[in-house]
């Protein structure tokens, strides 16, 4: 039972660059009495930045976020398992978020937040081989869905490394929790003749959400922790740790 996500060509940094102004007055100082109100305003204000990204450091905008090659293969029982190559990933709303609660402590490097996304579109090209409770996976072609009211929980802490002498931030532990609310899919088979059985496994999620949700929940977040916590330790690597939380 494994998986495996690839990010190709994702994030790319090169180490001991200097953050642009416009990143850097986007933090918080570790000395402000009021870090987590610092913390809750500045990501806020950065909601423009992340969509745009930071071109001289390569990052990827998040809306839409765009992943060229994903891979997954897991088996939770009899009853699930998923073994899916996704290309051309394309996740839009997802600057759409509504912040709920976030904890800081800039002293030991921990964190929690809790954010709410009213609404995202997600669409790829899959292909894909599994077992859905009653409901074979057996399809290849192009996926569009929408979901309403997703509910996102990230926990973490950092720690730092030394390198050539210099501390850098890098992920200890990271968790998330991710339930959706809604949602409608469409599949459009690449073979015409096989569209049926596109057809039985939209059919199928659209008729019961809440189930179909709840049982591949587990890899889902499984994927999206990875995922992130391969983006993070990348943007985290760009520049020293004294740059991302000046004192």
């Amino acid at each position: 039972m494994k998986y495996l996500v690839v990010l190709c060509a994702l994030v790319y940094f090169v180490q001991g660059k200097v953050l642009p102004d416009r990143v850097s007055n986007l933090l918080c100082r570790k000395s402000d009495p009021e870090y987590e109100k610092c913390i809750r305003k500045n990501l806020e204000k950065s909601i423009p930045q992340l969509v745009k990204g930071v071109p001289e450091f390569n990052m990827p905008p998040i809306d839409p976020l765009e992943l060229p090659f994903v891979t997954v293969d897991r088996t939770i029982n009899e009853l699930v398992s998923i073994n899916a190559i996704l290309k051309n990933v394309k996740v839009i709303g997802a600057s759409n978020f509504v912040i709920e609660d976030i904890r800081a402590n800039p002293h030991n490097y921990t964190a929690e937040m809790r954010l709410t996304f009213p609404w995202t579109h997600l669409e790829m090209d899959y292909d894909v081989n599994g077992q859905l409770l009653i409901v074979p996976l057996r399809s290849k072609g192009y996926f569009n869905g929408n979901f309403t009211e997703t509910q996102l929980y990230v926990r973490g802490n950092l720690k730092t490394v030394d390198k050539n002498g210099v501390k850098y931030f890098r992920v200890d532990k990271f968790s998330m929790k991710i339930r959706v609310g809604d949602g409608r899919v469409k599949l459009i088979s690449e073979n015409p003749e096989l569209q049926f059985g596109a057809d039985l496994i939209a059919n199928f999620y659209n008729d019961n959400p809440r189930r179909v949700m709840d049982a591949i929940n587990p890899i889902f977040v499984e994927t999206a922790t990875e995922l992130y916590r391969v983006v993070l330790d990348q943007v985290l690597s760009a520049v020293p740790a004294k740059e991302w939380l000046p004192e």
